[in-house]
């Protein structure tokens, strides 16, 4: 239910992970396994402000950080208009003046992420929308299981 949840999911506005997670936090009275998954289009330390209250209460946080390949890759040639899924926004875009920064910033914006998430003991895996998610998951699971984490 849950992978066919996800399978149909479209993308939505602009949203700030803080408030729904303080929320969560507030309402799970017993320690428990918290999954989010999320593009994580925000300011590692607004993801990690939203996060953290929970590992703190003692909770196993696990973090499915999603990317499609052409955002972890950025393949194209051609001068043409980016629309922001979130925004609706039109940004132009000519490929080659852009690409070395873009890819650059996204490695910071991952590395960041996953250094944060690794420092707080926060299980991160980020996961290429191009391959299947039941896969991903199971992978997951499995490297999990070999590692003997159980916290």
């Amino acid at each position: 239910t849950i992978l066919h949840t996800l399978d149909r999911a479209k993308a939505g506005r602009q949203g700030s992970l803080e408030a729904p997670l303080l929320k969560i936090t507030e309402m799970l009275a017993r320690k428990g396994i918290l999954v989010l998954i999320s593009d994580f289009y925000e300011e590692p330390d607004r993801v990690l402000n939203a996060v953290a209250p929970l590992r703190a209460r003692g909770h196993d946080v696990i973090v499915f950080h999603v990317m499609d390949p052409y955002e972890l890759e950025f393949p194209f040639e051609e001068a043409s208009g980016f629309e922001d899924l979130e925004t609706g926004e039109q940004i132009p875009v000519i490929p080659s003046k852009l690409r070395g920064d873009y890819l650059a910033m996204v490695r910071a914006h991952l590395a960041d992420l996953e250094r944060r998430f690794t420092d707080n003991r926060i299980d991160y895996t980020l996961l290429d929308t191009s391959k299947p998610l039941d896969e991903a998951l199971f992978r997951y699971l499995l490297s999990r299981e070999k590692l003997g984490k159980v916290r």
